[in-house]
């Protein structure tokens, strides 16, 4: 009976209506299927990535599972809570009534950029969070009747109030790793760049490079001139790589390059927990794509 009335509504409805409707669940149906695909890769990667051991990763696309922490002198604090550690995401929403009826406006949101150290018992790396999938930990919401929480006050999820907080945080702790590794050693870029960039920097105060290198004293840098300041460069390039030789070698793991298309996972959760989960929300997914696709073919049908 229902079904019925719905389909008497969708013939007499205008044909720019049932366009715009059934584009709704054609887009729907779109976007569901792309995010099986989505999750089923991850998936796959996540379950079928060798784990590699920092002391020996290629450098390139790994994956890494060990201990996550804070960097010396480099403390990340949760804005909402106040709480110590190495990653956090917050989001502060109000709570508004229209026509339409309640819903919520996000006033405040934010992300920590900051590095954090991992180590897997084999080495040590810094990882940049930076454009990362993150899987966190520890996720609170709760509610209160100011815009920013007062973190020493006791936070209930149930509690009333206008104003909705949400925090997650990746702890000091276990941490599971897939992104870019790579060693950063001293002399690991070339001399020519380095000694480039120097000479951008002198260039960027024109009234102490002339004074350093204008040898007769027309106020210009001539060919000459600028070629003895460029040997000065190299040679201050080459005793600068001299004194760092001595520093270690450091590894790094990062959001892969755009061009390689591969995604950058941060997670506080082991890797068998990981691959189920994307593999959850395939299905979940796929039921709403086949969901999606009958509504639009029993309104073709309906229509015409």
């Amino acid at each position: 009976m229902i079904f019925d009335a719905f389909a008497d509504d969708l013939q007499s409805m205008p044909g720019l209506h049932f366009t715009v409707y059934a584009g709704f669940a054609a887009l729907a149906a779109v976007a569901l299927f792309v995010l099986i695909w989505r999750n089923l890769r991850r998936a796959r990667l996540v379950e079928d990535t060798p784990t590699a051991r920092i002391r020996s990763a290629p450098q390139g696309y790994v994956e890494l599972e060990g201990q996550a922490g804070e960097l010396p002198d480099t403390p990340v604090v949760a804005p909402l809570t106040g709480t110590r550690c190495v990653w956090y995401r917050f989001r502060i929403q109000e709570e508004s009534d229209d026509s339409h009826g309640s819903g919520w406006s996000t006033l405040e949101s934010g992300v920590s950029e900051a590095p954090f150290a991992f180590s897997d018992g084999s080495g040590d790396c810094v990882v940049d969070p930076r454009g990362a999938e993150v899987i966190a930990a520890v996720r609170e919401v709760w509610r209160g009747n100011a815009r920013w929480p007062d973190p020493a006050r006791r936070r209930s999820r149930f509690g009333a109030g206008r104003y909705r907080y949400t925090e997650e945080r990746i702890m000091p702790g276990p941490c599971y790793l897939l992104g870019w590794f790579e060693t950063k050693s001293p002399a690991s870029v070339p001399v020519g760049e380095e000694t480039a960039a120097l000479l951008r920097q002198w260039k960027s105060d024109p009234a102490e490079l002339t004074r350093r290198w204008d040898g007769n004293g027309d106020g210009r840098i001539d060919g000459d001139e600028w070629e003895r300041a460029r040997e000065a460069a190299r040679r201050h390039v080459l005793q600068d790589r001299a004194r760092r030789s001595a520093a270690p070698a450091r590894n790094r793991v990062r959001r892969p390059d755009a061009a390689a298309g591969l995604p950058y996972i941060l997670a506080a959760r082991p890797q068998q927990v990981l691959g189920r989960r994307y593999r959850l929300r395939a299905a979940g997914s796929l039921i709403g794509a086949l969901l999606a696709a009958a509504v639009l073919a029993w309104m073709l049908a309906a229509r015409f």
